[in-house]
């Protein structure tokens, strides 16, 4: 075999999963879709694949590189990714393997679980006042296509990139509405953006500890806000 194990990366997961398999002196390819997440990577000894790649070009990825195994420790919301994935090992006949990140339980009596954008969207329009979103670009057109009054109400906070800015700006949001930052943030990053854009509620996606979300729940203890999580795919 060519390598031991492929790991599908971009996350802080995947640096745990490939320090924990050169440990094992596993010759290891990682894949990744972006730059930046190549960069992550550059401390270690492996080879990266660098692209956005479809089913097909995981299965040629897969029959150019043979390999034992597969670990997918993407991000818990690219379900896109990790179905894909797993199609591919599947026609190539490697086997596969899910790298969860563990799952907090919260103790705070304002959290609203949602399965997905639309739907928390739609509690968004039950409420009255501003709404401070930490999801990310992908799904900022939903929420400003769905939500009332979007581009009076809505706040966004994105990655600091150029892609993000004018994903955006694509969906409609006013320039003061976005705030381009880098993680990690800590309970006072996010009170004090809680604050600035006077936000009655607060959305995330329930990416765990990594993610960040014990402290955007924590800040919303603080504030006395709403918090609005999505859950991951596959949770009740």
């Amino acid at each position: 075999m060519k390598y031991d194990v492929i790991v599908i990366a971009g996350t802080t997961e995947a640096r745990e999963v490939i320090e924990r398999q050169l440990k094992e002196n596993k010759k290891i390819l990682a894949s990744v879709a972006t730059v930046l997440g190549a960069q992550m990577l550059e401390e270690y000894p492996i080879d990266v694949h660098t692209g956005r790649l479809d089913e097909a070009g995981f299965v040629r990825l897969l029959e150019e590189n043979p390999c034992e195994k597969i670990i997918d420790a993407s991000h818990p919301f690219a379900q896109v990714v990790s179905e894909t994935v797993q199609a591919a090992a599947k026609t190539v006949g490697i086997p596969y393997e899910r790298y969860e990140r563990s799952r907090l339980h919260y103790d705070y009596d304002r959290i609203i679980a949602v399965a997905d954008a639309g739907e928390a969207a739609e509690y968004l329009n039950q409420l009255e006042g501003n709404v401070l979103l930490t999801t990310g670009v992908n799904t900022a057109a939903v929420y400003a296509e769905h939500v009332k009054n979007a581009k009076e109400r809505l706040y966004i906070r994105v990655l600091d990139t150029p892609a993000s800015y004018e994903g955006c700006a694509k969906a409609g949001y006013p320039e003061d509405h976005v705030f381009g930052e880098m993680p990690p943030y800590t309970v006072e990053d996010n009170l004090a953006l809680i604050e600035k854009t006077k936000a009655s509620a607060l959305v995330s996606k329930d990416s765990g500890k990594t993610g960040g979300v014990d402290i955007k729940v924590e800040a919303c203890r603080r504030a006395g806000i709403a918090c609005v999580l999505i859950r991951r795919p596959g949770q009740e």
